[in-house]
């Protein structure tokens, strides 16, 4: 386990797929991170279940500290060995468990492990619309905007920006 402060980043159990499944299906939480897309029942067991087979992504739990409550997760996804690089998404999926500082102290987590276990140099990520919360937790965990692609998603019936950001490892 990867452990911080608030939070410790360890692997998925059986007893998160049920939460998961939720909160994939929340469409307010599903629009601060694309488009919303309803997932199945039948679909999504085998996904679930075949989420540590995926050599090119990397899936943690998010933990609180105190009592090791799911309250999230972390995927390190398109890891790419040679050009040394990989995408980042998080979710905290309840409302009540947003502003506690455990996404910003995750992203920490993950990008220590991105540098230390995976040997990356960039790590990137995308905020669709206008999510301040979000591109605050990302700057201060070290990611810079880079750019936004203009209007480039259609999420909850209007086409939104796509503001691109990354971190680079510091030698």
């Amino acid at each position: 386990m990867l452990k911080g402060e608030k939070i410790v980043l360890g692997p998925l159990m059986p007893n998160d797929a049920a939460p998961m499944f939720q909160w994939l299906n929340d469409i307010e939480l599903a629009h601060l991170n694309g488009p919303y897309r309803p997932t199945d029942g039948m679909g999504f067991g085998p996904w679930f279940n075949g989420l540590g087979k995926d050599l090119s992504k990397a899936f943690f739990a998010i933990r609180t500290a105190t009592d090791l409550r799911f309250v999230g997760y972390v995927v390190i996804s398109n890891i790419h060995a040679v050009f040394r690089s990989a995408e980042l998404g998080i979710v905290i999926g309840a409302e009540a468990d947003r502003c506690h500082g455990w996404g910003q102290e995750a992203l920490s987590l993950a990008l220590r492990f991105c540098w230390n276990d995976l040997n990356l140099h960039r790590v990137s990520l995308l905020v669709f619309g206008k999510n301040d919360r979000a591109v605050g937790a990302y700057a201060k965990a070290g990611f810079q905007h880079e750019g936004v692609l203009r209007e480039a998603a259609f999420v909850g019936g209007h086409y939104v920006d796509i503001t691109v950001m990354a971190a680079l490892k510091t030698y």
